[in-house]
């Protein structure tokens, strides 16, 4: 019983030494410091070598923009996994079965992967190159999405994507943003009427927040299904390196 007892007194304190490191590493990220007294230890998920810092509204993007009901271009998860537990435990589970990330890039560092085949499907692909479908010519879709943390405009406005306000004005710089305003992100998307395909690949981005006790304490920025070319930032890239998006119709 004694041996039970100090087992469990360290491992919470090795649960409170981990989240006061945590709490003090996102107090000096400009992206997440307002999060940093809001954390619990249900926020730290362990990951393999990676500890997963979830969120309130980490799945936010995911489970809208990727939900099978969106009428916006692009891949969609199964509705199996249009809950926060569900993506979670799709995460873990490519963290633990590929820990090395298939690129690394920028700083802080993003790590990316692209195309994991998970073993089932998890969704539906909904991008397929114009050399598929030749003879056929795409409409253009005024794909407007909200961002949710206006301190990524710079670099969302570095990959020459448009910022709009709620009134449609196009921002022309980040200087012009209003830190507590309302913006979008406006691509233009070619698009093609089209079933969309099943798909049991992933891809994922995260980023690199720190080390806690030997393990990289990483931040969800993009997880979505389907065929993904590193090349591609976005939607407009997409359509640059020759792709259509399937409407699904």
């Amino acid at each position: 019983m004694k041996l039970l007892f100090e087992n469990w007194r360290q491992y919470l304190t090795e649960n409170i030494n981990q989240l006061e490191a945590a709490k003090e590493l996102l107090r000096g990220n400009k992206y997440l410091k307002d999060y940093a007294d809001k954390i619990t230890e249900q926020s730290l998920v362990d990951a393999g070598p990676y500890i997963f810092l979830l969120l309130p509204d980490t799945f936010k993007h995911a489970k809208t923009s990727h939900m099978r009901d969106s009428d916006l271009p692009g891949s969609k998860f199964s509705d199996a996994y249009l809950n926060d537990q569900a993506l979670l435990e799709l995460i873990v589970e490519l963290l633990e079965k590929k820990p090395n990330p298939d690129e690394v890039a920028g700083e802080p560092p993003k790590l990316k992967w692209f195309n994991v085949e998970m073993g089932s499907d998890i969704g539906e692909d909904s991008i397929i190159h114009k050399s598929e479908v030749q003879g056929t010519s795409p409409r253009t879709f005024d794909y407007r999405e909200k961002i949710g943390n206006n301190r990524g405009i710079p670099f969302i406005m570095k990959q020459d994507l448009k910022v709009l306000d709620m009134q449609g004005n196009e921002l022309s710089s980040p200087e012009e943003a209003d830190p507590e305003g309302q913006y979008v992100i406006q691509q233009d998307v070619p698009v093609i009427d089209g079933p969309l395909q099943p798909t049991d690949k992933l891809n994922l981005i995260v980023g690199e927040i720190g080390d806690i006790g030997g393990k990289k304490l990483i931040s969800l920025v993009t997880v979505f299904p389907g065929v993904s070319d590193p090349k591609a930032m976005n939607k407009k890239d997409y359509a640059k390196l020759g792709y259509y998006f399937l409407t699904g119709k």
